[in-house]
């Protein structure tokens, strides 16, 4: 590279850092101080949040827990962190909209240095994932999950106006595949889906520029084809190890119900193969809660990625269908409580959490029927694990302060109503 090429390479890293990082950098500093310092910043907004929101949260926390309980034997740790959650919920549920909105980039700030510190960290079959801290260790890509959620909102929020542009789609995207390579980095591929589509769930609620969005879907449909067609393909790509690929091409076996050899059925096919005994001996109405036999022995993961495999085999059909009900009523309340956000940031947020939720439980349950290839995603409430419980109760939080919104609009709605009965008396 010549040099007049590398000094117009540095003037323009010179150029975005000015214009972009710096000023970038200050409004957070700023909005921070604000938000402690400013005492006409409003940081409570105390009050009552959407009961209707919370009660699935709440079933779903009790049913999770008695799951897991059933399936893990031991239920001390998840309960406890389960508690610290529920109130740290209540507490960020009497919070600012606003306060979300300030702090959204020192906290993805602070997510991306975790994600980087956990690279560095000793692995387990080449997967970063874990940072350990005196005798507790917790994920921090299940940190980052709600960080980027209220990034990638107050981003779209602030740059609203530009948001049809081509280049801040490119921009957009190239912010989505940062945290996607960070996953990949770790080789946590199953982050990197997740990471992927809520990303681009958030770009299309934005209203960007929809051709590109044909352009890119088609290329990501084509991609998952090749993908699905020759998995073995991929592993030269940074991030993907040989198991990750192997696990599709036995799924594929399973779901064509093809022979499989003696070494997948022990190996790659050995965990969805219990899991779909599990759920078939359940049948309708299940072996009894506490009675699965496959989690003794013949089920691994049985407590986290495959949990649901023992919910159905001891609660059968119908403890399936309530749970997704459950869920199903989370997100599509979720999806209200957006509609009636009083700005733009919120409404982005309540619909970046439902699309969460509604992906990992889509994902979780067809990984565990082989309906999809097994790519270890955790279900929301259900799966063990202190930083994934504790993370979806604090993401509840978020969810239940923006849902004032909705109360305030029913509560105005039904004074309107009122104040016409008692005119037309």
């Amino acid at each position: 590279m010549s040099n007049e090429n590398q000094n117009v390479n540095q003037n323009r890293i010179a150029d975005i850092w000015h214009r972009i990082v710096l000023p970038e950098l200050k409004q957070t500093y700023t909005g921070v101080l604000r938000v402690l310092l400013d005492k006409k910043i409003k940081i409570l907004d105390k009050g009552l949040f959407d009961v209707w929101y919370f009660f699935p949260v709440l079933a779903l926390l009790v049913f999770g827990l008695a799951v897991y309980h059933s399936a893990s034997y031991d239920i001390g740790e998840q309960l406890c962190i389960a508690i610290v959650g529920f109130v740290g919920m209540f507490f960020l549920s009497q919070l600012n909209v606003k306060v979300f909105r300030q702090l959204a980039t020192l906290s993805m700030a602070a997510a991306f240095v975790l994600l980087v510190i956990v690279l560095f960290k000793s692995g387990y079959n080449g997967t970063h994932r874990w940072i350990d801290v005196g005798l507790f260790s917790f994920q921090p890509s299940e940190i980052a999950k709600v960080t980027y959620i209220l990034w990638l909102s107050y981003l779209m929020d602030k740059y609203k106006d530009k948001r049809r542009k081509p280049s801040s789609f490119f921009v957009f995207f190239g912010i989505v595949l940062l945290l996607v390579l960070f996953m990949l980095l770790e080789s946590h591929l199953s982050g990197a889906i997740l990471f992927f589509f809520i990303g681009y769930a958030l770009m299309w609620y934005n209203n960007m520029d929809k051709k590109w969005f044909i352009a890119f879907t088609a290329a990501i449909a084509l991609g998952a084809a090749a993908l699905v067609s020759n998995p073995m393909a991929f592993t030269k790509v940074p991030g993907i190890k040989d198991y990750q690929m192997a696990r599709i091409v036995t799924w594929k076996k399973v779901f064509l119900n093809q022979e499989l050899t003696y070494d997948e059925k022990i190996n790659d096919a050995r965990q969805v193969l219990q899991s779909l005994y599990g759920i078939g001996s359940g049948g309708v109405g299940g072996v009894g809660y506490g009675q699965s036999a496959q989690k003794i022995s013949n089920l691994q993961e049985q407590g986290n990625d495959f949990i649901f495999a023992v919910l159905g085999e001891e609660l059968g059909l119908i403890g399936g269908l309530i749970m997704l009900f459950l869920f199903g009523w989370l997100v599509v309340r979720g999806i209200q409580i957006a509609y009636h956000a009083n700005s733009r940031f919120a409404a982005l947020v309540a619909l970046g959490i439902s699309t969460q939720m509604a992906l990992q439980v889509l994902i979780n349950v067809s990984v565990a029927t082989s309906l999809l290839p097994n790519t270890g995603i955790s279900l929301p409430f259900f799966s063990g694990g202190g930083t994934s419980i504790g993370i979806t109760l604090l993401s509840m939080g978020v969810m239940l302060a923006i849902s004032k919104d909705l109360r305030r609009d029913n509560e105005k709605q039904k004074e309107n109503i009122k104040e016409k009965e008692e005119n037309a008396e």
